[in-house]
């Protein structure tokens, strides 16, 4: 992304999450209907009067890995009018998802979608945490080495990381069972990396929020089904979709949750 399309007054960045589109537009999941809750998401950030520079799907693209909910997903997020980035989650399939929606060209890392941009004074590192035919999440040796050499190259441009597995607790037993396996080795990194302002991830359907070390972590609700906050097992709480903002200015981060209105 160039400089130019980040404007004169910072970045506004949507992070929609666990959009779980299915191959067929009409099926639903728990319920409720992924197409519809990510139909009403996007309007709703439309009709914002800021509107984003650009978003970013923080996995669980898909609910299927189809080809076709990709190419469908990929169609309803132009409706923003900006670019879209994309990081892999347990239900996506790498392949397909890299082949079909990655911006970026990918770091060389085999069986990893890992990418790196820079805009309006920020860089963004976009890391892969997904493992085929696991609900929870790795982000490997490799990666988290290739991280860090990322992270020590400019150690003091202002920085945010997006994974789709929370590499911290979020106080719910069933959630924190599925969490990013090699997280303390992540947060032991970003703690030694103060130009890291947050880590940004989904899976948990939720908004959530904890700071350490000066470090903000972030959660952003799914698109169409919230799962109950600090809940022993799997539930529900009927919460309405939405999407994070997050608006950067020069080394300043502000973010919000913006929902669905009328939704149930």
């Amino acid at each position: 992304m160039s400089e130019d399309a980040a404007g004169l007054d910072g970045l506004v960045i949507a992070q929609l999450s666990d959009t779980h589109l299915f191959e067929d537009p009409g099926a639903e999941l728990w319920g409720a209907s992924p197409d519809e809750g990510l139909d009403d998401t996007i309007e709703m950030l439309r009709a914002r009067t800021h509107h984003p520079n650009f978003a970013l799907v923080s996995g669980d693209c898909s609910a299927d890995g189809s080809l076709e909910s990709y190419r469908r997903l990929a169609g309803k997020m132009k409706r923003l009018g900006c670019p879209t980035y994309y990081v892999p989650g347990n239900h996506d399939d790498y392949e397909v998802l890299a082949s079909e929606l990655a911006l970026e060209p990918s770091i060389s890392i085999p069986g990893k979608l890992v990418q790196v941009f820079e805009a309006g004074g920020w860089r963004f590192l976009l890391l892969d945490s997904s493992i085929a035919g696991s609900d929870g999440g790795k982000l490997g040796d490799t990666q988290l080495d290739w991280l860090a050499g990322a992270l020590a190259l400019e150690p003091d441009m202002s920085t945010l990381v997006f994974l789709h597995h929370p590499p911290v607790s979020v106080d719910s037993p069933w959630l924190d069972a599925m969490m990013l396996a090699d997280g303390p080795k992540l947060v032991e990194l970003i703690d030694r990396s103060p130009q890291v302002a947050a880590v940004l991830f989904g899976h948990v359907h939720q908004e959530f929020e904890s700071k350490r070390a000066g470090t903000r972590y972030l959660a952003a609700p799914s698109t169409f089904f919230q799962f109950a906050p600090r809940a022993a097992e799997f539930a529900g709480d009927g919460s309405p979709p939405g999407a994070r903002v997050i608006e950067l200015t020069a080394g300043r981060l502000e973010t919000s949750v913006a929902r669905v209105r009328g939704s149930l």
